[in-house]
């Protein structure tokens, strides 16, 4: 007797493989950029220069992310907004 296999299941085997390879190689280039400034964020603290270099260029890569992600400012409001509570 042949053995039937559940084509369906056969079908979404490779979508799930491929969704998974996106995911991974959107996240490289973030995962690339943190680990490459991790010096940064180890020794500019301690200098009040390097504490507003940090806030911003956590700024930017806030920014980056949302526009990244497809997300605009007027989709996702601000805390400190006064329509926001």
């Amino acid at each position: 007797m042949p053995v039937v296999h559940n084509q369906s299941m056969l079908l979404t085997q490779p979508h799930r493989l491929q969704r998974a390879v996106i995911v991974a190689l959107a996240v490289l280039p973030l995962l690339a950029i943190i680990l490459l400034s991790l010096p940064v964020w180890l020794v500019l603290p301690f200098f009040k220069e390097g504490r507003a270099f940090i806030l911003e260029l956590v700024e930017k890569m806030t920014d980056a992310l949302k526009a990244f992600i497809g997300a605009s400012k007027e989709e996702a409001p601000d805390a400190a907004s006064p329509g926001a509570q």
